[in-house]
């Protein structure tokens, strides 16, 4: 049966866009757009690439710069030691001492001095000479330290007698009975030209903004391409707080004056000196825009050549799809009944496939129509009819003054189902009963969902006791069957006729649901017919 919901009055079509300005438009976006999100997606791609390789290329600087270091300590340490070996000889004069460091400042330019100091801390001979300090008591914490420990030291920077910042490596000297007499040490003036300069490198302004420099254990500079920061305490940078716990690697950081920077670092293991290399980050954002830029450029004459072919080629791909646009407005009219769509024939593959597709699209719509009718119709869980249709059907009936009778049907216990065995298991309760009503039924008949456990049946031109007959054909089926939990289950039925004196449909399924209530009341598994408005009629059980 086949429900008319009416009509809808169908308003006029606003204008669009000619198809072929679409096609083009969307072509013409999709080309710029693709070239925006490459654009994009290449310069993150070439930024993240750059940084890497930079940043490797930084840590293999300053292992380089590392090893270079080590062997110039070792120098140094190896210098003060064998000069120290050589004071262990008594010497008649002070005069052969001042000769002998002389001699060492001549033959060895690691040092910017050395020195000869006795064990009580004063300074006994200094090269190159300088007669003004000889005698001197240091008072220096290396000095101090060097005296304490008598044993091989590096210092960090500190302020000499001279006022200059400087490095000592010192070594301690003892006579030939292995007596304290002092210590020897050569100085390295961190803020003039020294060793560490001249073999690490005299560093000018890169024109990336790249350099290197070199911290001691506490994190002190003690090489910098500016002077006037060497001995400042950098300790809060975050790579050197690494190398002070012993760390090499690469990193992205942000020095103690704000600039982020991308580094390579490396310790010298021989005093726990870092070497940091590091170029400026936002010289290597500037240097991949520069790339992105070139290469766009580059590439401009090929994409306005690929861009006036595609254009061209959407606007004759667009023309069979203009043609057909046509054809389908003009299916609208009523004057086009009856008349067969115009031939086309186009290279074009697609457009000849939907000319095929707008002749059978009038066949899919209605065959849709009807799928989509059924699926409103019906119940989606038990394939029933459902409540929406069931009160269209019946007041079509009503409308028609048809006779016909109704059934009323609840599961009993139905939620004792559901709280035992889950709620999937009282679907398939409610599919089972369902396909049992339908097997049942007259080809006539309705079967409808309720609501719930409840069902009813729509009975065109029967009696109270066809109703009946039919009812208790369900009942008892229902009754002598394992349901999907295992066990039995059954049905609690109740039957009303219409006109019968009953005005209203309504009305109709208030006799039909007191009747079903009356069943439930003498014990369930029962139909009940009801007869009157004082009387119901117990059928049987």
């Amino acid at each position: 049966m086949k429900l008319d919901h009416g009509g809808t009055s169908m308003k006029p079509s606003k204008k669009g866009f000619k198809i072929s300005f679409v096609i083009s438009s969307v072509v013409l976006l999709s080309v710029l757009m693709t070239l925006l999100i490459n654009s994009f997606v290449g310069y993150q791609a070439e930024k993240t690439s750059l940084y890497s390789t930079t940043q490797e290329l930084n840590r293999i600087r300053s292992d380089e710069l590392s090893r270079t270091a080590q062997t110039i300590i070792l120098s140094m340490k190896q210098t003060v030691r064998a000069s120290a070996q050589y004071f262990t000889k008594e010497h008649s004069s002070d005069e052969e001492v001042q000769e002998q460091l002389d001699f060492l400042m001549s033959t060895d330019t690691l040092f910017n001095s050395v020195a000869l100091v006795d064990k009580s801390g004063s300074l006994r001979a200094i090269s190159p000479r300088n007669s003004d300090i000889i005698g001197q008591k240091l008072t220096s914490q290396a000095s101090r330290q060097a005296l304490e420990l008598q044993k091989p030291l590096m210092s960090e920077p500190y302020k000499a007698v001279t006022n200059r910042l400087i490095l000592l490596v010192s070594h301690p000297v003892f006579d030939g009975n292995g007596s304290y007499n002092g210590f020897i040490s050569g100085t390295i003036y961190l803020q003039e030209p020294n060793s560490l300069k001249k073999i690490l490198g005299e560093q000018s302004a890169a024109t990336n903004g790249s350099y290197y420099y070199v911290v001691d254990a506490a994190g002190n500079l003690i090489y910098h391409p500016d002077p006037e920061r060497i001995g400042e305490n950098v300790n809060t940078n975050p790579i050197v707080q690494k190398i002070v716990a012993g760390s090499s690697g690469q990193d992205e950081v942000t020095n103690t004056k704000g600039v982020s920077y991308l580094a390579g670092y490396s310790t010298v293991p021989e005093t726990g000196w870092g070497i940091v290399a590091q170029t400026p980050k936002q010289y290597v954002d500037q240097s991949t825009k520069k790339l992105i830029t070139s290469m766009a450029l580059y590439s401009l004459p090929f994409l306005i050549i690929v861009l006036a072919l595609v254009l061209w080629l959407s606007h004759k791909l667009s023309q069979p799809l203009s043609r057909l646009a046509d054809i389908a407005s003009s299916l609208n009219n009523v004057d086009s009944r009856g008349k067969e769509i115009p031939e086309i024939d186009h290279w074009n593959y697609e457009a000849n496939e939907l000319y095929t597709a707008i002749a059978k699209a009038f066949h899919i719509m209605n065959k849709r129509t009807e799928e989509l009718s059924f699926e409103a119709q019906t119940d989606p869980l038990t394939g029933l009819t459902n409540r929406r249709t069931m009160d269209a059907i019946l007041g079509l009936w009503q409308a028609q003054s048809r006779s016909f009778s109704i059934i009323m049907l609840d599961l009993d216990h139905f939620k004792l189902v559901n709280d035992t065995y889950g709620h999937q298991v009282g679907d398939q309760v409610l599919q089972f009963t369902a396909d049992i009503m339908l097997s049942e039924k007259r080809e006539q008949d309705y079967c409808c969902r309720y609501g719930g456990e409840e069902f009813t049946m729509l009975l065109p031109d029967a009696t109270e006791e066809q109703a009946y007959l039919l009812a208790e054909r369900i009942r008892t089926c229902i009754e002598g069957m394992d349901c999907p939990t295992g066990k039995r289950i059954t049905l609690s039925l109740g039957i009303a006729s219409y006109p019968n004196e009953v005005l209203s449909i309504q009305r109709l399924f208030k006799n039909a649901d007191d009747a079903l209530y009356q069943a439930k009341h003498n014990g369930r598994n029962q139909t009940v017919v009801y007869t009157n408005a004082s009387e119901l009629t117990i059928t049987s059980s």
